[in-house]
């Protein structure tokens, strides 16, 4: 089969499972390979180092379909083929259960930010009951039919003039310089706000002048397609605005990164509608807590220090290194700046990040004190109710 005919057949195949598809040739040359999932370094599977495996496992003189699974039950489909010299093809990883994410972080000594990270990549992750994986299955086995590029004979009813007619509409509209000049002048006082935390202003700026993002004209049948492009337009704008406020870098990142996920994968028309305020609020809510605008530099090099490792033991003297001072001037001027203590400072990043998982994840207190950076679940809860008034079971029912 022709080169162009695999890949014809690889994207069909994609399409169809929305898994990470790879062919291989018979010397284990990657000929294509599509993904829409990277696994992180940790991770085995890391750099396609499963799908290698996988080939050169499979015996390419029979030609069965193939069912691998890594240590972390990362699951994978392969089948080889012998025509052309031979080749395989994979589809996945996939799942075929949810993971237990905690007793995973443990085994392998993950850090916090580690920890959140698998649980994204996870969530990514189709979980395929029995007769999903068998219909993929099914599906593998037939593709080097799948090449038949042959199209459909295509009927087309005619448009009505009136049809015409909003055709004409939406065209003048589109072409109207006024409303592409309203659109910039909305969107940089919409940005500016973001820009200083004002959170009511910029809702009030984009629920008044809905046409900042405005895709029907592209989209006019495709209601899910428009409302995740504008919220797609929308998170970008406000991940730039932010970033003009010194938030720490990582901050930004992780907020992008979750409304991202979201907006990819709610495919309920209402949900994603409520997505444009949240992600104004948390947004707006991250520039007042976090902007660094008004510390020093030896300030915002440690508060970036401590949000990115607030999990684990600070070695001041190291901290000092990393921030080119001296610990005894750091710790004085940490604290002239913050009214903070550096161990109180990385308390309260614990607290905030605990508060957060309690409220949207269904995990342990023993999980949650472990993700933070607590070894004893019982000291975590001490130190909880100690900051908050409440203990975590308690915070987690009130809210």
């Amino acid at each position: 089969m022709e080169q162009s005919h695999l890949v014809s057949a690889a994207m069909k195949l994609h399409y169809v499972t929305e898994l990470n598809t790879y062919i291989l040739s018979g010397k284990g040359d990657f000929l294509f390979h599509h993904e829409t999932i990277s696994l992180p370094s940790f991770m085995p599977g890391y750099e396609q180092s499963d799908i290698v495996n996988l080939h050169w496992q499979m015996d390419k003189e029979e030609s069965k379909l193939y069912h691998y699974t890594n240590e972390w039950g990362l699951n994978y489909l392969g089948q080889p083929f012998t025509m052309d010299g031979g080749y395989s093809v994979i589809i996945g990883p996939f799942l075929d259960m949810t993971p237990n994410f905690f007793s995973l972080s443990r085994e392998f000594n993950l850090s916090s930010h580690e920890s959140e990270e698998l649980r994204s990549v996870c969530s990514q992750l189709q979980v395929l009951s029995l007769e999903k994986e068998n219909g993929f299955s099914n599906l593998l086995r037939q593709f080097e039919q799948l090449a038949d590029d042959s199209p459909p004979t295509r009927l087309q009813a005619e448009k009505s003039e009136e049809f015409k007619a909003i055709e004409k509409d939406i065209s003048e509209m589109n072409r109207e310089a006024e409303l592409v000049k309203l659109r910039y002048k909305v969107e940089g006082e919409f940005m500016y706000a973001v820009e200083l935390g004002q959170k009511e202003k910029a809702q009030k700026l984009i629920n008044s002048n809905n046409m900042l993002f405005s895709f029907s004209d592209r989209f006019p049948n495709q209601p899910i397609r428009r409302v995740k492009n504008l919220a797609i337009v929308l998170n970008t704008l406000l991940r730039t605005a932010v970033s003009k406020s010194k938030v720490p870098s990582i901050l930004i990142h992780r907020l992008s990164e979750k409304f991202a996920f979201e907006i990819e994968y709610t495919n309920k028309l209402s949900k994603l509608q409520q997505l444009y305020d949240q992600m104004i609020e948390e947004y707006c809510d991250l520039v007042r807590s976090s902007t660094l605008s008004d510390y020093s530099n030896v300030t915002q090099r440690a508060v970036e220090y401590l949000v990115n490792f607030y999990d684990k033991q600070i070695d001041k003297n190291e901290l000092a290194e990393v921030c080119f001072t001296h610990p005894s001037h750091l710790s004085r001027k940490f604290k002239q700046e913050t009214k903070m203590t550096i161990t109180g400072y990385q308390q309260m990043l614990r607290i905030n990040k605990a508060k957060y998982l309690l409220m949207n994840e269904s995990i342990s207190i023993e999980e949650i004190a472990w993700l933070v950076g607590y070894e004893d679940a019982s000291y975590f809860t001490r130190v909880f109710k100690k900051e908050t008034g409440y203990t975590p079971s308690k915070y987690k029912s009130l809210h």
